[in-house]
């Protein structure tokens, strides 16, 4: 008890938080669940998603250990025993059945690899009334436990019981609870088979063992405990993974009865009948995961969210002596050109007819969809039915929370269907119903069977396949919805009507446009890795892939961007059209700098590609930080480059701007520095951090994370590393590395501390215990739901080296703001609307753009320039004035400030220049004008359109109907409760690029 607690110790911060959300009604659950069963959920939830990769080997052995025999139980085991003969029977009758089952158009089947049939061992399971709570069996033999047993059953009832776990844990042992609460409620017993395990046993190990034990139910051998059971008698059951076998069977003895196939038994040519009845509980039908709920309903679920069979995370499981399989396969169960088959995904049966009546029932669980299906499916088929649909609860709910009235009702259904089938004399007929029953209540209602299921038996088809065939079948898909989307514009274009992109999310500061248009385009669709061929170094995004998922599926190949955005949640496609340069750019330049290709609707509802050395590349270069003015970017070719296991990560302590700004730019000439940038945490302290990858582990063996509750906030870690003068070095994982900013963002995330101006402390304890709310994707939630992005500083602008140390003055001084990011760009010349620097040595690129001066003559001033073509961002985030006319005139004055200096910002931020100033810097419109008329695209608003924001708008919104809104507190609660309704948090909980240690 004492190990219990002590587990639970670092669940504290989940525990709070589930407990808040649920006082407040915000979580879903909270609507249908009492508290303690919503923490339960989250809590097994939470231990089954382990910080750290555990082996197969090893969590079969914590979880398929015999807890013994105590209580009002019945345990007496039998093994089956099978000669040769018997052993070639079963054989046969599996390849005939398999053979016969394989669809048409399903995936090639290789010749299977067919396991030995051995004896199969069971467990006899009845009701023993008369013991107490805590007796232990007598002790007699398992022949006269079994006789004991069966002087307290009641009924004739045989339940041949097979248990869950994945295929690959749990044992009859661990399902006594279940097996007894069955016996007892239908006064029979149950035969409950301890089949074998993936993965050391593929497919068909276990449904070959299914059959044996049902032949030697029907047909004891000499030595059998019991005499011969009937037919009638018998019903299948399981739960998840043991559903998937009940049904399995089902299947394999309906297809060897349309071939009126026989088995030889015991040197016996026997039939091979019918059961009265199978009854699953949450059965597992469909083995690749395609079903939507396997996603959609995972926060009714404790089970974690389940991948299609090509993006499971198999490849991160620790070696053992039971996996990686020999030969090799994605799948525990089964190999994977067996994976669409009838006998493993079994929602894809062909035809259930002739079967016994089926009892299945459900929560909202990530099975849900699939168990929907095959219920249908059955009813279609002309097979009686009875379906339960459990508001609200989890996977296999009533064998977990069993103290439950939904438990009860279920156990309920389960067993007096069981016993309504085997013994019901004139009531046996069964009749199909379909019912939902209210998680709170247990009020019933009826379902309407026709709308159980909107997928049609060959549209379930598909969705299994398209799971196993990766990219070809995605890429389909992208063509389907490229197309829709390419249709929808064209109609706008023909119309003249103006539209907007619907994305989804963003990672912009600035505010939603006042402007609200009619016409919307939804591309948040496009939101896939279509391949990633580790030949050609190339991932196929779509552009709203964002850049934790890419990550995490470039890492596994041993790939990575060479530029990754330092946010999580920030797109390929926002890289690709807004401006992203982060930590690598000093040596890899923008985020398009890395992208070789891309697919784009015109405005016109053209589909073309650009890249940047065809007949589009004007397209490509112009497209490229022009916000979505020229057209909408659906598919990105970007590179990769060989990823490491981790980032020797080198701290440099300097004391002065000046000399921060020169060790940044001598470390752009160090080629073994992949990453590079700068933290000024006032003018006498700075940090110079560079990055170099490396598969080498330190010698302590110790690594550095920043992705936990308890981890430090990078920025807060390195100042802490640099209290000191000398080099400190520290190895920290690649994925780490790459969004160490993400908790915190950077820093901003300090500012909602003193939002609340001290009533939340700024300290280790609250920052781990509000870690959810912390990180970017929530804050940019915040910040855009509370309206406080009108208070906020955050803008980044490119300098030349020289200008910094008296930009940070300026801030310094003026704002007060620190601390500030540095980070080095390769800087790319003009036209363009990245952000570059004018210096007046570069006023010759200014007169070109004004049309005053010859393209070569700007060359030539570029060429005499010393700088290497570099130029240093500085990043400026912090709290301004609280009143909105200084908020505009101080950022106002940071442009001018900027302007002066040679320097430019980013457009992703607050943009308040005059048109003839935005123009003036970026080309008076000239170069833009001339590549929207020839693209169509004049209908579309201007780059200027998109990122200006009207003070006047600032004013209005800070003033208007919803002002009370507006104020502190109430601005910041607002945003925190639209935050949490967008449970961006579960994605950083889920994130797979975080490292976990092997055990």
């Amino acid at each position: 008890m004492f190990k219990f607690f002590l587990s639970l110790l670092p669940k504290i911060p989940l525990i709070t938080r589930v407990a808040l959300l649920h006082i407040l009604r915000v979580s879903q659950q909270s609507k249908y669940l009492d508290l303690r069963t919503e923490l339960i959920i989250a809590l097994l939830r939470s231990f089954l998603t382990p910080s750290r990769p555990v082996s197969i080997s090893s969590t079969q052995r914590l979880l398929n250990r015999d807890p013994g025999v105590k209580g009002r139980i019945w345990v007496s085991t039998y093994a089956c025993p099978v000669g040769p003969e018997d052993a070639t029977a079963v054989q046969n009758a599996m390849r005939a059945a398999i053979d016969g089952l394989k669809h048409p158009r399903a995936p090639r089947l290789d010749h299977i690899r067919f396991p030995d049939v051995v004896p199969v061992e069971a467990e006899w399971t009845g009701y023993r009334a008369a013991a107490s709570a805590d007796s232990r069996p007598p002790l007699i033999s398992e022949r006269e436990k079994y006789v004991e047993m069966m002087r307290e059953t009641t009924s004739p009832t045989t339940v041949l019981y097979f248990h869950g776990g994945a295929y690959y844990l749990m044992d009859p042992a661990t399902h006594r609870p279940t097996t007894k609460k069955l016996a007892k409620l239908t006064g029979g017993r149950c035969y409950s088979v301890r089949y074998r395990l993936s993965p050391q046993h593929a497919f068909p190990s276990a449904v070959m063992d299914a059959l044996v034990s049902y032949l030697g139910l029907l047909y004891p051998p000499p030595d059998a405990y019991h005499e011969p059971v009937q037919p009638q008698h018998i019903v299948f059951a399981g739960d998840s993974a043991g559903g998937n076998l009940s049904l399995a069977l089902l299947q394999t003895l309906l297809e060897l009865g349309r071939q009126n196939a026989r088995i030889s038994w015991h040197g016996v040519e026997r039939e091979l009948p019918l059961p009265a009845g199978v009854a699953v509980n949450s059965p597992w039908v469909d083995m690749t995961h395609s079903s939507p709920s396997c996603q959609a309903n995972a926060d009714f679920d404790y089970l974690p969210a389940l991948q299609s069979s090509e993006s499971s995370h198999q490849s991160e499981i620790p070696p053992c002596e039971a996996w990686p399989a020999n030969p090799p396969r994605t799948s525990l169960y089964a190999d994977d050109a067996y994976l669409a088959h009838p006998l493993v995904t079994v929602m894809l049966a062909r035809s259930w007819a002739g079967s016994p009546p089926v009892y299945i029932c459900t929560g909202w669980e990530l099975l849900a969809d699939e168990d929907k299906y095959t219920a249908a499916k059955f009813r279609a088929d002309g097979v009686p039915v009875v379906f339960e649909e459990f508001e609200a609860m989890p996977h296999s709910f009533a064998l977990i929370f069993t103290d439950l009235e939904g438990s009860r009702r279920c156990f309920a259904g389960w067993a007096g269907f069981i016993k309504q089938v085997v013994e019901g004399g004139a009531e046996k007929t069964v009749e199909s119903r379909f019912t939902s029953v209210k998680a709170k209540t247990l009020e019933e209602t009826q379902l309407e069977p026709e709308k159980l299921t909107p997928y049609t038996e060959e549209q379930a088809r598909e969705r299994v396949y398209a799971s196993m065939k990766r990219g070809g079948q995605k890429m389909e898909r992208h063509k389907a919805v490229v197309s829709k989307i390419s249709s929808t514009i064209r109609s706008y274009f023909q119309r003249g009507e103006p539209y907007r992109i619907f994305h989804g999310s963003t990672n912009s500061t600035r505010p939603a446009s006042q402007k609200q248009l009619s016409g919307r385009v939804d591309i948040s669709q496009l939101c896939n890795v279509l391949s990633i061929d580790p030949v050609r170094r190339v991932a196929l995004v779509e552009p709203k892939v964002p850049m934790d998922q890419l990550v995490s599926a470039t890492l596994p190949k041993g790939l990575v961007p060479p530029v990754v955005m330092e946010f999580p949640g920030i797109t390929a496609g926002g890289g690709f059209s807004g401006t992203a340069g982060e930590s690598s750019s000093f040596k890899h330049g923008f985020f398009d700098d890395t992208v070789d290709r891309v697919e784009m609707v015109l405005a016109d509802g053209q589909i073309v590609e650009a890249t940047p050395t065809n007949e589009l590349s004007d397209l490509f270069q112009g497209a490229a930080g022009a916000v979505g003015t020229l057209g909408t970017t659906t598919l990105l070719e970007v590179r990769l480059m060989e990823a490491k296991r981790f980032v020797r990560t080198r701290y440099i302590r300097t004391h002065s701007v000046a000399e921060a700004v020169r060790v940044v730019m001598e470390e752009t000439n160090n080629p073994d520095n992949e990453y590079l940038d700068g933290i000024l945490y006032s003018k006498n302290h700075g940090v110079v951090v560079t990055g170099q990858l490396t598969d080498d582990t330190p010698e302590n063996g110790k690594v550095q994370t920043f992705s936990g509750a308890w981890d430090p906030w990078f920025y807060l870690h390195a100042r802490t590393q640099t209290q000191q003068s000398q080099e400190r070095v520290e190895y920290v994982p690649l994925g780490e590395y790459l969004f160490r900013y993400d908790r915190g963002g950077f820093w901003v995330g300090a500012a909602a501390f003193r939002y609340f101006k001290g009533l939340v402390p700024f300290n280790k304890l609250t920052r781990w215990w509000l870690d959810d709310f912390l990180h970017t994707r929530m804050m940019y939630r915040a910040l855009h739901g509370s309206g406080e992005s009108g208070r906020l500083i955050i803008q980044d602008v490119a300098m030349p080296p020289q200008s910094v140390e008296e930009l940070v003055n300026y801030t310094g001084d003026e704002l007060n703001i620190w601390p500030l990011w540095l980070c080095p760009l390769k800087r790319r010349g003009p036209p363009t609307f990245h952000p570059f620097t004018t210096t007046p040595r570069r006023e010759k690129e200014r007169q070109l753009l004004r049309g005053e001066q010859t393209q070569q003559t700007a060359e030539n001033g570029r060429e005499k320039e010393g700088e290497g073509g570099m130029m240093l961002n500085v990043g400026v985030w912090g709290w301004g004035p609280d009143c909105p006319k200084k908020f505009v005139q101080k950022n106002r004055e940071l442009e001018q400030v900027v302007r002066d200096l040679g320097g430019m910002k980013w457009l992703y931020a607050h943009t308040y220049y005059t048109p003839e100033e935005f123009w003036g810097m970026y080309g008076n419109h000239e170069w833009y004008s001339k590549l929207r008329e020839k693209y169509q695209a004049t209908n579309l608003p201007t780059v200027y359109d998109k990122v200006y924001v009207d003070p006047k708008q600032v004013e209005e919104k800070v003033a208007g109907r919803h002002w009370l809104l507006k104020r502190w507190p109430l601005a910041g609660l607002v945003g925190i409760r639209k935050a949490i309704q967008s449970k961006d948090y579960l994605l950083h909980r889920n994130a797979t690029w975080k490292y976990k240690e092997t055990k």
